[in-house]
C-alpha cells in the first residue's frame, strides 16, 4: 500500500520544475493568476495588492518543500498546497482564519502543528504517507476530513474524531485498515461516530450503524468508557478557556482569585525566611492575601463593568455607522437607476441615429437638410449623455464625500468617548493598585516588628540555637531583618507595578488598535467605492461611444 502510494504521489509532479520556496513573489503571481480575473483584476492592478487582504490562495505543482512565508496573508480562509514535496506540516500557527486546508498528494507522514487552526472546515491529507490518525480532536469545527490513500494501519486514534461534533464527512479509503474484512470499516465508523453523515462520500444508513453496534460493541464499551473522564476534563477546560477570554477582553485576567498574590511570593526567598518564624508571621500573611484579595476583586469587577459598557458604545456606533451607510447606499442605489433609465434611452437613440446616418456622405463640408438632422440630433444626444454622465458622477461622489465625512467625524467622537471610558478604568484600577502597594507596606512594616520580637525573645530565652538559620544572623546585624523584609517589598512592589502596568498598556493598546482599525478600514472601504464608482462610469461611457464608432471616424464625436 505504501509503495502504491508513494508511486502515485511521484508521478504526479512536474519533474521539470526546481524545488519550490515559497515567496512574496509566488505569492503575488498566484494571486493575479487565480483571484483577480475582470473587474477584480482590472482592480488589483489599479491598487497596490496587497498579501494581508487575501483570502484565497492555489500554490499547486509547484514542488515545494516546505510550508513558510504564509504568515504575510493572516486573512487567509481558503489553502490549497496539493501536487507537491511537502513532508512536514508546519508554520501554519499565524493563519487563523483558516477555514479550508488542501495538502493532497504530499509527503506527509504525520498529521501534527494544526492546533491552532480553529477555525478549520475542510482538511484534505489525501495521498500522503500518514501512519495514523492523531493531533486531529482539537479541530472542534471540522465537518469535512479527507484522509483516504495513506499508510494508515491502525484503528487506535479514530476515536479521538468522536471529538468533532460537527464533523459529517470523512474519507479513509485505500488505507491499510480499510483492507481488513473482518473489520469492516464503514460499519465501525457508523458506530463509532454518531455525527458522521457520509463516509467515503455515501451516505451513512441506519442499517449500518446498528450492524457495527453489534460487530463492535465490546469495543465501543471501553471507548466511551475512557472518554467519559475526558469529557469532564474537556469540558471544564473549554470554560476555564472561555473565561479566560472574557477576563483577557475586560484586562483583568487572573485577578479574579488570588493568582497575584501568590505570585508575589514564588521564588521569594527572602519571604520564606522571615515568614518562617511560624503562626504569627503566617497570620500577617493571611490577612494581607484577604486585603489584597479585596482589592484585586474590585479591579476584576470594574474590568467586566467597564467591558460592558465599551462593547455597548461599539455595538451604537456600528449601528450608526451601518444606518449611515445604508442611507448612503438607497441614495446611490436610486441615482444608478435614474442613470441607467436615461442611459438606456440615450443609447438606443444614438444607435438610432447611427443607423440612420448609414450610407450618407459624411466626409462632403455641406449636407443636405435630413443629414444636417441628424447630426443635429447626434450632437444633443451626445451633450446629453456628456451631462447625464457628469451629473452622476459628481453626484455618486458627493454622497461617498459626505458618507466619508461623516464617518470620519463619527469615528473621531467614538474614539475620544472610548478613549474616555478606558481611562476611567485605569484610573479607578490605579487606585486600587495605590491601596495594594499600601497593604504591601504595611505588611512588610508588621512582619520586621514581629521577626524581631520574636528573634529578641528567642535569644532572651537563651533559645537561639533554634532560630531559623536565615536569621541567626540578625543576632549580630539589626538591620539584616529590615534588609530582608525590604529586598521581600521590593519584589513584590516590582510585581505589582507591572500588572498594573500590564493593565494599563494594554488597555491603551487596544484602544488605539481598535480606532485604527476603524479609520483604515473606512479608508479602504472610500477607496474601493472610489473605484467603483469610476468603473461603473466609465464602462458607460465606452458602451456609449461604441455605438458612435460606425461615424466617429468621419465625425468629430
Amino acid at each position: 500500500m505504501g509503495e502504491e502510494s508513494t508511486l502515485s504521489t511521484d508521478t504526479t509532479f512536474n519533474r521539470e520544475l526546481e524545488p519550490g520556496v515559497i515567496s512574496n513573489e509566488m505569492l503575488t503571481k498566484a494571486i493575479m493568476e487565480q483571484g483577480h480575473k475582470g473587474e477584480a483584476g482590472r482592480l488589483a492592478q489599479l491598487s497596490q495588492l496587497h498579501l494581508e487582504t487575501v483570502t484565497v490562495i492555489r500554490l499547486e505543482f509547484q514542488n515545494i518543500l516546505k510550508i513558510d512565508h504564509l504568515w504575510v496573508m493572516k486573512n487567509l480562509e481558503v489553502l490549497s498546497l496539493s501536487f507537491n514535496k511537502i513532508d512536514k506540516i508546519e508554520n501554519l500557527s499565524r493563519l487563523p482564519k483558516l477555514k479550508e486546508l488542501n495538502l493532497s498528494f504530499n509527503y506527509i507522514e504525520k498529521i501534527e502543528n494544526l492546533d491552532k487552526l480553529e477555525n478549520l472546515r475542510i482538511l484534505s491529507l489525501y495521498g500522503n504517507r500518514i501512519s495514523r490518525i492523531e493531533n486531529i480532536d482539537n479541530l472542534e469545527r471540522l465537518v469535512i476530513f479527507s484522509a483516504g490513500r495513506n499508510n494508515i494501519n491502525t484503528l487506535e486514534g479514530l476515536e479521538r474524531l468522536r471529538f468533532l461534533k460537527e464533523l459529517r464527512s470523512l474519507n479513509l479509503a485505500e488505507n491499510p485498515i480499510a483492507q481488513d474484512a473482518s473489520k469492516p470499516l464503514r460499519l465501525y465508523l457508523a458506530t463509532l461516530l454518531p455525527q458522521l453523515k457520509y463516509y467515503e462520500y455515501i451516505l451513512v444508513r441506519p442499517i449500518e450503524r446498528d450492524a457495527g453496534k453489534d460487530l463492535f460493541q465490546r469495543e465501543l464499551i471501553d471507548i466511551l468508557e475512557h472518554e467519559r473522564i475526558e469529557i469532564i476534563e474537556r469540558t471544564n477546560a473549554a470554560k476555564e478557556r472561555d473565561d479566560e477570554v472574557r477576563l483577557s477582553k475586560s484586562f483583568v485576567e487572573h485577578l479574579n482569585g488570588h493568582q497575584l498574590f501568590d505570585s508575589l511570593f514564588e521564588g521569594d526567598s527572602e519571604g520564606e525566611a522571615l515568614l518562617s518564624i511560624g503562626s504569627e508571621a503566617m497570620d500577617l500573611k493571611d490577612d494581607y492575601r484577604n486585603e489584597a484579595y479585596v482589592f484585586t476583586q474590585s479591579i476584576y469587577k470594574m474590568g467586566l463593568e467597564q467591558q460592558e459598557k465599551r462593547q455597548a458604545e461599539i455595538e451604537l456606533y456600528s449601528r450608526c455607522i451601518t444606518d449611515e451607510r445604508k442611507k448612503a447606499q438607497l441614495m446611490g442605489q436610486k441615482i444608478i437607476s435614474n442613470f441607467l433609465q436615461s442611459f438606456n434611452n440615450l443609447h438606443v437613440l444614438a444607435k438610432e441615429i447611427v443607423v440612420g446616418l448609414r450610407g450618407r456622405d459624411l466626409n462632403s463640408k455641406t449636407y443636405n437638410a435630413e443629414t444636417e438632422k441628424l447630426l443635429d440630433e447626434l450632437n444633443l444626444c451626445k451633450s446629453g449623455f456628456n451631462s447625464l454622465f457628469e451629473d452622476t458622477w459628481h453626484t455618486l461622489m458627493g454622497i461617498e464625500m459626505q458618507l466619508f465625512e461623516r464617518t470620519e467625524e463619527g469615528n473621531s467622537t467614538f474614539e475620544n468617548t472610548i478613549k474616555e471610558m478606558t481611562n476611567e478604568f485605569i484610573e479607578l484600577a490605579q487606585a486600587q493598585f495605590v491601596l495594594l502597594r499600601e497593604a504591601e507596606i504595611n505588611f512588610s512594616d508588621a512582619l520586621v516588628d514581629t521577626v524581631q520580637q520574636f528573634v529578641t525573645f528567642k535569644a532572651a530565652a537563651g533559645q537561639a540555637e533554634k532560630l531559623p538559620e536565615v536569621l541567626k544572623e540578625s543576632l549580630d546585624d539589626k538591620d539584616v531583618i529590615s534588609n530582608m523584609a525590604a529586598g521581600m517589598r521590593d519584589q513584590h512592589m516590582q510585581l505589582i507595578d507591572a500588572r498594573e502596568d500590564k493593565l494599563i498598556t494594554r488597555s491603551r493598546n487596544w484602544v488605539k488598535e481598535l480606532c485604527d482599525d476603524l479609520q483604515n478600514s473606512e479608508i479602504i472601504r472610500n477607496r474601493a467605492k472610489v473605484l467603483e464608482i469610476t468603473y461603473f462610469l466609465d464602462q458607460h461611457r465606452q458602451t456609449f461611444m461604441s455605438a458612435l464608432d460606425e461615424v466617429a471616424s468621419k465625425l468629430e464625436v
